[in-house]
């Protein structure tokens, strides 16, 4: 085949997935019904356009679904008191991807949640194969750890009350709405447990990638350890998760984990930025852009993270199976009823 048929040929397959993936964006939006593949075709098209077709998209969600007014939400965990704030936080989060807030969560919260996650149920991740069926629910063991990761069920999650009033924080949900463009959908709650590991884990994330959730999403992490070099810190590679952020070199590997090298290749090491934070710190990543834990030399790390997606196009709700009216509390039923959208993929 010729340099100029092979060309035509990928320019012509990019069309057509370009055109597939605008097709059943507008049909999900139309009828809010996932069908087979569409994460598929969100993965070929982010993968074939370096982002650019889900920018695209994401605009056309914005136009659709509109803002929503969040002054009747609880501003429990206090972001934004100080002058400008909320605008230094969005600015650079679309300038670098990342923001590392100045408020905290107390520690006062932070020991209640560690100590109502080390009681709870997990399921475990490893490279290795485990000696348990995926249902098998276990408690974190500190001290002789089966895995590298031990992620907490997710509605024993939201069974927590605190959990619950973090998750629909006014500050939160105000600066996901103004980064996404339109409502934000709560479509992730997790937490997990990382334990130190001979080598870093593709299964625990420990290797480069860049997250395909959905169209356009934001992601809130809340440290409730000490996150130093050794015990798992954050690394993201600012300005990635920009439309051609990514180098094509990369996006031609696929959706896969990615190796320190190879991306060293693109992105030398001193434009990584290395997240070290106290517990208690709150980072908020667009996590389209690359990033990993680095692999722990010691102790453990445990994460509470939110997801607000704009839309839930590219499959089934992540919290699809979770029982909306397990939690019956005053707050978060106001909530239910004056912020549905909100609450898209809880009440599937």
């Amino acid at each position: 085949m010729s340099l100029v048929s092979n060309l035509a040929d990928r320019a012509s397959g990019g069309l057509l997935t370009k055109r597939n993936f605008e097709r059943r964006l507008n049909r999900y939006l139309g009828s809010g019904e996932s069908v087979s593949g569409d994460g598929e075709i969100l993965t070929d098209a982010f993968l074939k356009s370096a982002g650019r077709w889900l920018t695209h998209g994401s605009q056309d969600v914005a136009s659709r679904n509109g803002l929503s007014d969040f002054s009747d939400a609880q501003d429990f965990l206090k972001l934004w008191n100080g002058p400008g704030s909320l605008e230094t936080t969005l600015g650079q989060l679309n300038t670098d991807g990342y923001a590392i807030l100045d408020t905290k969560i107390s520690p006062e919260i932070v020991a209640e949640l560690a100590s109502y996650f080390a009681s709870a149920p997990c399921t475990l991740t490893s490279d290795q194969e485990l000696n348990m069926a995926p249902q098998d629910r276990v408690v974190v063991d500190m001290e002789n750890p089966l895995a590298v990761k031990y992620s907490v069920d997710t509605n024993a999650i939201l069974l927590n009350a605190t959990v619950r009033k973090m998750l629909l924080d006014r500050g939160l949900l105000q600066i996901a709405q103004q980064y996404l463009g339109s409502t934000p959908i709560v479509d992730i709650v997790t937490a997990w447990y990382s334990f130190p590991s001979a080598n870093p884990s593709h299964e625990a994330a420990q290797l480069f990638h860049f997250d395909l959730d959905r169209v356009r999403w934001l992601k809130a992490f809340f440290l409730l350890t000490d996150q130093t070099v050794e015990t798992g810190a954050h690394v993201y590679i600012p300005g990635t998760q920009r439309d051609g952020g990514i180098s094509p070199e990369l996006l031609a590997k696929g959706y896969a984990r990615l190796e320190d090298h190879e991306v060293a290749n693109y992105y030398p090491e001193s434009q990584w930025k290395t997240m070290v934070a106290p517990a208690g710190s709150i980072l908020l990543e667009d996590t389209r852009g690359l990033h990993k834990g680095i692999s722990l030399q010691r102790d453990h790390r445990l994460m509470l993270q939110f997801e607000y997606a704009q839309t839930l196009f590219g499959g089934e709700p992540f919290l699809a199976t979770v029982p909306l009216d397990d939690y019956q509390d005053e707050y978060w039923n106001a909530m239910k009823e004056s912020h549905p959208a909100v609450f898209g993929a809880l009440s599937r």
